[in-house]
């Protein structure tokens, strides 16, 4: 955690002091995205070239947000589809943040990362905001957005995480991202953890795994105390 500065959440609409949380997309939708909400993970290695969404509105919340269980993280954008090769969990957090810093030794071509939480962000997390308005005209249109813009430090308030919140990751959707840069569908193997995760049979092929969880889904997502969280977790440890 010493690296990370803080989560950003970029838009294209302007600030509203009145708003109470970041709300997530709706499981309705899980077809076209994960249901969540999507930031960006800034540490003082991807800082000046990591790619965001937009730069009209920079919302930094506090890096205390990464303590919770409730998200998971993808190195390159996959409108937050999991997938074995691009999503890391919580308790592989350092893993990822070491996985971004490797990956900028060797390019300087913005990732464009998420970190997905499955849970509205309440404002109470938000430590600042960045409006494109407070950058000159000829400053903004020449000098590099995410370099300019964004401290340069670590960032967090007194706002303790919320370790109540549990995730969901049964959402074996990753076959729908139609985006650039496509990987290949995630291993039998980690089928068969994610089968353990949503408690259906793991000996059976991953196209059957697939559709018994798909047929779960919306049970779990509701009820995220039926999932194996701790065995799951454990698949990961061995």
């Amino acid at each position: 955690m010493d690296s990370v500065y803080y989560l950003v959440h970029a838009m294209d609409r302007p600030y509203n002091k009145d708003w109470t949380e970041l709300k997530t997309s709706s499981i309705n939708n899980a077809d076209d995205q994960f249901p969540g909400v999507f930031l960006s993970l800034i540490t003082k290695d991807n800082i000046k070239n990591e790619g965001l969404y937009s730069y009209k509105t920079l919302m930094i919340f506090s890096k205390k947000l990464l303590e919770q269980q409730n998200y998971h993280i993808n190195i390159h954008d996959y409108n937050g589809f999991i997938n074995e090769k691009n999503t890391y969990f919580p308790w592989q957090l350092d893993k990822a943040v070491r996985k971004i810093k490797n990956i900028y030794k060797k390019t300087k071509h913005p990732l464009g990362n998420e970190v997905i939480f499955h849970d509205p962000i309440p404002m109470k997390y938000l430590c600042a905001v960045i409006t494109i308005n407070s950058i000159h005209y000829e400053i903004r249109h020449k000098i590099n957005y995410t370099s300019l813009f964004l401290p340069k430090y670590e960032i967090y308030n007194e706002e303790p995480p919320d370790m109540t919140k549990l995730p969901f990751y049964c959402m074996p959707f990753e076959d729908y991202y139609t985006g650039y840069n496509k990987y290949k569908l995630s291993s039998p193997k980690f089928y068969k953890k994610m089968a353990v995760l949503c408690d259906v049979n793991k000996n059976q092929s991953r196209k059957k795994i697939i559709k018994e969880i798909t047929a779960k889904l919306e049970d779990l997502y509701y009820n995220r105390d039926k999932q194996k969280l701790e065995e799951f977790k454990k698949l990961f440890l061995k």
